[in-house]
């Protein structure tokens, strides 16, 4: 299959398989994980990617290649599709125009609900964020539901509320049944970013800030989100509606530390700082937001979609910061 080129993509023997299933970000930290976990589970499953992936390998999965989500898929044509997990989008760069965001995360929706309603899709999840609803410190660390009201205070929160809004709207006109789930920080084996990052200063024997706070953040294992989407692929009841998802319990930061210094056998090295003078030292690089993610709390109350689901994460901290790490070194060849 080649970019740029009018896509054809039948499914045969369809019967064999649960679902027929497209996932947007296919190739991207989640995208990998959620993948895997349905064809183990005789799911069907496309991926939409830019690039191949070793993915294809499997019986139960073909890959579509694209050049940008934010462009019409208007070329794509497969057929005997149930259900969208919409993923892709661009998260935190502070080097992207809010045009950029635009692109990807706001016309990528419309893409992806027009190609839904193009081949008779049933479902359409979306994988939004609680930064929707604001930054937790910049409101008195508040514990977010899904009744609170959205503040997104920066390019992505923004693209994501205007994301969900076109996705109901859309949905509804085209009758395609909708879920939006928001979760926070996403971690476990494969995680890129900041928490990647963490990892190798941590191994580096660099010495970590500690800022004198009593913060808790609420954060999402990769394992108890591929849970919930599994349960509410098969699960009607939960359909047009948008829950806030996180694991049980809010971490702080130092406990994060530990952990990871923790499996990868380094002693953690720290200094308390004064907040403010540290924001004035990350200024130049332009991480001096990342201050306020660890010294504030941003917790979420995740009572409505354990109640809908009937569910409870079941991956504890402990343990997939255990896998993630042992995925970081495993990477890193050592």
């Amino acid at each position: 299959m080649y970019k740029n080129s009018i896509i054809f993509l039948r499914i045969y023997n369809v019967n064999k398989y649960k679902y027929n299933i497209l996932v947007t970000g296919a190739s991207g930290f989640i995208g990998k994980s959620l993948i895997k976990k349905l064809i183990s589970m005789n799911y069907y499953v496309i991926g939409l990617v830019r690039e191949k992936s070793v993915l294809n390998r499997s019986p139960f999965y073909s890959e579509v290649l694209i050049d940008d989500i934010g462009k019409s898929l208007s070329n794509i044509n497969i057929s005997q599709i149930d259900i969208i997990i919409h993923l892709a989008a661009i998260t935190h760069d502070h080097n992207k125009k809010y045009e950029d965001y635009l692109n990807t995360n706001v016309n990528g929706v419309t893409n992806v609900v027009n190609l839904g309603a193009k081949i008779s899709a049933k479902l359409i999840i979306m994988l939004s964020s609680i930064k929707v609803n604001g930054e937790g410190f910049y409101q008195n660390n508040i514990k977010y539901n899904e009744k609170s009201i959205p503040q997104p205070s920066d390019f992505y929160g923004k693209s994501k509320l205007e994301s969900e809004n076109i996705l109901i709207e859309q949905c509804k006109k085209n009758n395609i049944s909708y879920v939006i789930l928001r979760p926070p920080l996403i971690y476990g084996d494969g995680v890129k970013g900041n928490l990647l990052n963490l990892m190798k200063y941590i191994d580096r024997n660099i010495p970590m800030p500690i800022i004198k706070s009593k913060n808790i953040r609420s954060m999402l294992s990769i394992n108890n989100l591929i849970e919930a989407l599994v349960k509410i692929i098969n699960n009607k009841n939960t359909h047009n509606d948008m829950y806030l998802i996180s694991d049980n319990i809010p971490v702080s930061p130092k406990n994060l530390y530990n952990n990871i210094s923790k499996n990868l056998n380094k002693k953690l090295y720290t200094f308390t700082i004064n907040k403010y003078l540290l924001k004035i030292f990350l200024w130049p690089i332009g991480k001096s937001y990342l201050i306020d993610k660890i010294s504030s709390s941003l917790i979420i109350d995740n009572t409505k979609i354990k109640k809908a689901l009937k569910w409870t994460p079941s991956v504890s901290f402990d343990q997939e910061v255990k896998n993630m790490v042992k995925g970081y070194i495993k990477k890193s060849g050592k």
